[in-house]
């Protein structure tokens, strides 16, 4: 920088002065060592972070494939089921224990029945009283749906369609269809929602024709047919299958073999037991035996995505007998004994 600060002999002299950056270079240098080791300490927190980062992430991996892995997790769901019971009152009260320990384990368990369950012409005096015992006690332990079965169709269409009447849960057939103008006292399938799945339940029974004068107005289908209808009927509604068939196991194979999309096909009939399930393709097909001695229970695990049964483990559950009071039964029966009799002595007179 020029300066004019001095004079000589009268003259003005230019002095010149000059910027002593050597003076003010320490100043510069602190000043730069303070910026660069506050970037250093920037640089050692940023590593650090990126570091801690870098450790977390394998953490948040396993959590990520933990809780798909959670999320995909088989679902259970335990169906118990019985066939055949043939109103034997005495087996009621095991059969109901059995139900209630396996609902006290809080898991979803679903109830059904395959039919021949309200009648039994074998004993008089259960067909005269024991059919609204049977519908009371099946809808005080909770029966999801049930099979329509032939014996029960032998009290005739007003006295089945007063019983079915009766009960909270569906009475199921499907291959029994009402001509137009008539009403049939059961329903051919419905659909339950258990354990995050929509499950359509379908009844079927086999060709049993003693008691079908009494229902001209029913037209036999089929059982392979009326399931295809239901199921194209109901698609998109449910991703698991189960059909209560009455019939033997043997049909029911021949059955799936060409509906192969049943899932689960509880039968009866023919008193048959099956200890282990019968497989035909995916479908799982038993029977319980009859009168009540056992009760099924077909403990599953199912892919909440897929539908598909991942595990199956099934097991007869023996019941006990218990005494009836039959009290009810007698005095009914001796009444109607009464009024033939006396119908007879006026007759012959």
């Amino acid at each position: 920088m020029i300066g004019h600060n001095g004079m000589r002999d009268g003259i003005l002299q230019p002095s010149v002065q000059w910027l002593n950056l050597a003076d003010m270079l320490p100043r510069y240098v602190r000043v730069l060592a303070r910026v660069a080791s506050e970037l250093a300490c920037l640089c050692v927190f940023a590593r650090r972070q990126v570091s801690d980062v870098v450790r977390f992430v394998p953490i948040v991996v396993f959590l990520m494939i933990l809780l798909g892995g959670v999320a995909t997790l088989a679902s259970p769901l335990t169906i118990l089921y019985t066939n055949d019971i043939h109103n034997q009152l005495g087996s009621l009260a095991g059969l109901g224990e059995l139900i209630e320990q396996e609902r006290s384990t809080g898991n979803p368990v679903l109830l059904f029945d395959s039919g021949d369950t309200w009648h039994d012409f074998r004993v008089p005096l259960y067909a005269v009283w024991g059919a609204d015992k049977m519908v009371t006690w099946m809808d005080n332990v909770g029966y999801d749906a049930i099979a329509i079965g032939n014996h029960d169709l032998y009290y005739g269409a007003d006295q089945l369609a007063e019983l079915s009447s009766k009960t909270s849960f569906p009475v199921l057939c499907a291959n029994m269809v009402p001509l137009a103008g008539h009403k049939a006292p059961f329903a051919p399938y419905t659909i339950i929602s258990a354990t995050g799945m929509h499950v359509l339940v379908i009844g079927v029974i086999t060709p049993e024709f003693l008691s079908y004068p009494d229902y001209p107005w029913l037209k036999y289908v089929d059982p392979a047919q009326a399931i295809k209808r239901v199921l194209k009927e109901t698609l998109g509604k449910y991703n698991f299958v189960v059909v209560l068939g009455h019939l033997p196991v043997a049909q029911a194979g021949q059955i799936a073999r060409v509906v192969p999309d049943i899932d689960v096909f509880l039968t009866g009939h023919l008193h048959e037991i099956t200890p282990q399930p019968v497989r035909q393709g995916k479908t799982l097909i038993v029977q319980a035996g009859a009168f009540g001695h056992y009760m099924g229970r077909l403990k599953l695990e199912i892919d909440p995505n897929s539908g598909e049964i991942t595990s199956a483990v099934n097991t007869l559950l023996e019941t006990k007998k218990t005494p009836v009071d039959l009290d009810r039964g007698y005095l009914k029966l001796f009444t109607v004994a009464a009024l033939i009799a006396a119908s007879l002595f006026l007759f012959i007179r």
